[in-house]
C-alpha cells in the first residue's frame, strides 16, 4: 500500500514537471515595463525672472512719439509709471522726455520692437534677475507657517489655563504676522515677475538755427517788449518815490542842515569881503 502511494506520488510529480514547460510556453510574452525600467524625467520648471529694459531713441516729434507710446501701453494692458519732461524750448539745447513703463512680461519683446521703430535707436539694454530660489524659499516658509498656525489653533482649543492661553495666543499672533509679511513679499515678487519695466528716453535733434518769423510777428513782439518795459520802468519809479517818501525824515534833516550851513558860509563870505576892501583902501 505504501509502495503504491509512493509510486503514485512520484508519477504525479513527474507529470507536473513535464507539463510546466508547456504551460510556460503557452503563456503570452509580456512587454517589459518601460516606466519601471527607466524613471520618467521630471518637468524642469521655468525660471522666474524679473526683467527690465532701457531704450533711448531719437525722434522727429517728441509729442507725437509720446502719444504713440501711450496708446501702445494701453493696447498692451500696461501702465505709465513715470513721465519726466526735460524740454526747455530753447534753441541749441537737446530736448528730451523720459518715460517709465510697466508691461506684461510676455509682451516685453514685442513692445520693445515697436518702440524701436518709432525713431533712431541710440541705445538699448535688457536685464534679468532670477528669483526662482527666493520664490521657492518663501513658498516653503509660508507653508510651514500655515501648518504651525493650524497646530497652534488646535493647541488653543485644548488649553485650559489662562497663562497657557495667553502664551499660545501670543505665539499665534507672531506666526500670523510672519505669514502676512511673507505673503506680501511673495505677492510682490510674483508681480515683478509678471510685469516688466521699460525706461524709455526720447530725444529730438538739436535745432541750431531758430525759425524766422514774419515781419508782422516781429513788429508785434517788439511792441509787446517795449510796452512791457515801459510798464516795468514806471512801476520801478513809482516804487522808488514811495521809498523816498517813507524815508524822508532820514534824508530831509541832513539836507536841511547842509543847506543851512551853505547859506551861512555864503553870508560870512559876503561880510568878510567889504572888510577886506576897506582895509585895502
Amino acid at each position: 500500500m505504501l509502495t503504491a502511494i509512493a509510486l503514485a506520488s512520484c508519477a504525479s510529480s513527474l507529470s507536473n514537471k513535464a507539463s510546466a514547460p508547456a504551460n510556460l510556453a503557452a503563456l503570452p510574452e509580456q512587454a517589459p515595463n518601460v516606466d519601471s525600467a527607466t524613471p520618467a524625467k521630471a518637468a524642469i520648471p521655468r525660471p522666474q525672472l524679473i526683467k527690465s529694459a532701457d531704450i533711448s531713441i531719437q525722434v522727429k516729434s517728441i509729442e507725437d512719439t509720446t502719444k504713440a507710446i501711450s496708446d501702445l501701453v494701453k493696447q498692451q494692458q500696461g501702465d505709465i509709471l513715470e513721465l519726466q519732461d526735460f524740454r526747455t524750448g530753447s534753441y541749441g539745447i537737446a530736448q528730451s522726455v523720459s518715460l517709465k513703463l510697466r508691461i506684461p512680461q510676455e509682451r516685453l519683446d514685442s513692445v520693445l520692437e515697436t518702440i524701436a521703430q518709432l525713431g533712431i535707436v541710440k541705445g538699448r539694454s535688457l536685464k534679468a534677475e532670477d528669483v526662482s530660489n527666493q520664490l521657492v524659499d518663501l513658498q516653503a516658509r509660508l507653508k510651514n507657517l500655515r501648518q504651525t498656525e493650524l497646530q497652534l489653533q488646535e493647541i488653543l482649543k485644548q488649553t485650559g489655563s489662562v497663562g497657557d492661553v495667553l502664551k499660545v495666543t501670543q505665539e499665534l499672533s507672531r506666526v500670523r504676522e510672519m505669514i502676512e509679511q511673507i505673503d506680501a513679499q511673495l505677492t510682490n515678487l510674483k508681480n515683478q515677475v509678471a510685469y516688466s519695466t521699460i525706461q524709455v528716453t526720447l530725444s529730438s535733434a538739436i535745432a541750431t538755427i531758430p525759425p524766422q518769423s514774419d515781419l508782422g510777428t516781429q513788429i508785434q513782439n517788439t511792441w509787446n517788449s517795449a510796452t512791457s518795459s515801459l510798464v516795468g520802468v514806471s512801476i520801478g519809479l513809482l516804487k522808488l518815490a514811495i521809498w523816498l517818501l517813507v524815508y524822508c525824515p532820514y534824508w530831509l534833516i541832513p539836507l536841511a542842515i547842509y543847506l543851512f550851513l551853505r547859506r551861512r558860509h555864503r553870508q560870512l563870505l559876503q561880510v568878510q569881503k567889504p572888510d577886506s576892501e576897506a582895509n585895502s583902501d
